[in-house]
């Protein structure tokens, strides 16, 4: 029966790839690749924020928007009053 590993030296029509090879091969595109990720990341992250943000100034218009409302309520009634006062 013969060896299935072959003698140290000899090329065998299974022999693994070289992991060295391998390596250089995709050391070119890593960085392309890593770089892209973290372009994607920061992308997210931004829009993240950015929705954050909308939706804080949502809130606050709604809070103050009502406060709004009511002082030129509140304005329009001195108003009067103050014409009521000077007849």
């Amino acid at each position: 029966m013969k060896d299935k590993k072959g003698t140290p030296g000899s090329t065998s029509s299974k022999s693994k790839k070289s992991k060295k090879a391998s390596s250089r091969v995709t050391a070119a595109t890593w960085e392309a690749t890593a770089a892209a990720g973290a372009a994607g990341r920061r992308a997210q992250r931004q829009a993240i924020g950015q929705a954050s943000v909308e939706k804080a100034a949502r809130r606050q218009f709604q809070k103050t928007g009502g406060q709004a409302i009511q002082a030129h309520i509140g304005a329009r009634g001195r108003r009067q009053q103050a014409r009521r006062d000077s007849r």
